[in-house]
């Protein structure tokens, strides 16, 4: 079985600027947030997860209880209601936002790094695939 928790850079996208600007984020920010390399972090804990995002000197975490629906706060303050499962070599999250639009994102883990799938529900919204790498 792959080592799931630990630390993780990130070292590219592919479609994720697009993905953002689907969402309703605007174009040019998006394209910075696609540009930077942030470390991700993942704790397990029993049957607590913890995700961090890692960017300079800034750190944004999210705290998860596997199979159960938590409030999680997402950049701009936006809530979301996300259950986390895991299953093999994958956690994954699925999130309702406000307005109650859906939304999955997959953590691959292998003995290298990460693949993370981000897919919304609405098909106007391109799937994105950011790859990390253990440091």
């Amino acid at each position: 079985m792959v080592q799931i928790g630990g630390r993780f850079q990130l070292i590219r996208n592919e479609r994720f600027w697009e993905h953002l600007a689907a969402l309703g984020i605007p174009e040019e920010r998006a394209k910075v947030v696609d540009a930077t390399k942030p470390i991700l972090e993942v704790r397990i804990e029993g049957k607590d997860v913890t995700i961090s995002t890692i960017l300079d000197d800034s750190t944004v975490s999210s705290n998860f209880i596997l199979n159960e629906e938590v409030d999680e706060k997402i950049v701009l303050n936006i809530l979301l209601k996300s259950t986390i499962t895991f299953n093999e070599n994958q956690l994954k999250i699925t999130s309702r936002g406000p307005n109650g639009e859906t939304g999955t994102r997959i953590y691959d883990f292998t003995d290298t790094g990460i693949i993370m799938t981000l897919v919304a529900e609405d098909p106007n919204v391109p799937t994105a695939k950011r790859y990390y790498q253990r440091i």
